[in-house]
């Protein structure tokens, strides 16, 4: 995957949902979504694959605005993909498995120690409830809020505190883990942009 490319079409999704929204033009997000889906797959994909992608997004966006859905379909995605991300966390916590920081932290190099375990647990436990918390507000907004509301918060300050999050625990983790190795901001960006993340997901 290309990440860079896939990071600016996310990146332009919120906005593109924001301009949609007020000016009742749902195809812009959906087209912009559809790319996110089409960079995201298209390094796994073979040439008859991709062909068949394509198709069956274009396919899907003509048929969700004939059916006068694309609207609906926008004010779904906060809460799916919020929903996603809490169950992707949540998941990981569960018996038998390895909480999903704890993988990432340990294939980063970090130390597999009782206090780096303790530390990234709970740190899991932490997106998944905010992940959850974001799905349940956006669904509550897109009932009883505004569309202007809605769009602002569903597609802006939620991702703000998933972003103030990460900001955030990076200097905590420092503090809390501070035998384990430092390394710059950059340098961990740079370093976790490059874990396989694939890998990470499939982990049990």
């Amino acid at each position: 995957m290309n990440t860079p490319l896939a990071a600016s079409v996310a990146l332009s999704y919120p906005v593109a949902v924001v301009l949609g929204v007020t000016f009742d033009v749902p195809l812009l997000p959906l087209a912009i979504l559809a790319t996110l889906i089409l960079v995201a797959s298209w390094a796994s994909l073979g040439s008859a694959g991709r062909t068949a992608l394509v198709a069956a997004l274009a396919g899907a966006i003509a048929l969700v605005l004939t059916l006068g859905a694309g609207t609906w379909l926008l004010y779904a995605m906060p809460v799916l993909i919020m929903g996603l991300l809490s169950w992707l966390f949540a998941r990981s916590l569960l018996r038998g498995s390895t909480p999903l920081i704890t993988r990432y932290a340990l294939a980063m190099g970090a130390s597999d120690t009782p206090s780096v375990h303790r530390y990234t647990r709970n740190l899991t436990v932490a997106w998944a409830l905010l992940c959850g918390t974001l799905a349940v507000a956006s669904g509550l907004l897109a009932v009883f809020a505004s569309a202007t509301t809605w769009a602002l918060f569903a597609n802006g300050v939620n991702y703000l505190l998933l972003t103030a999050l990460f900001l955030l625990e990076y200097p905590l983790r420092r503090w809390l883990l501070h035998n384990e190795p430092r390394r710059g901001f950059l340098a961990y960006l740079v370093e976790l942009a490059h874990v396989d993340h694939q890998q990470m997901l499939k982990q049990p």
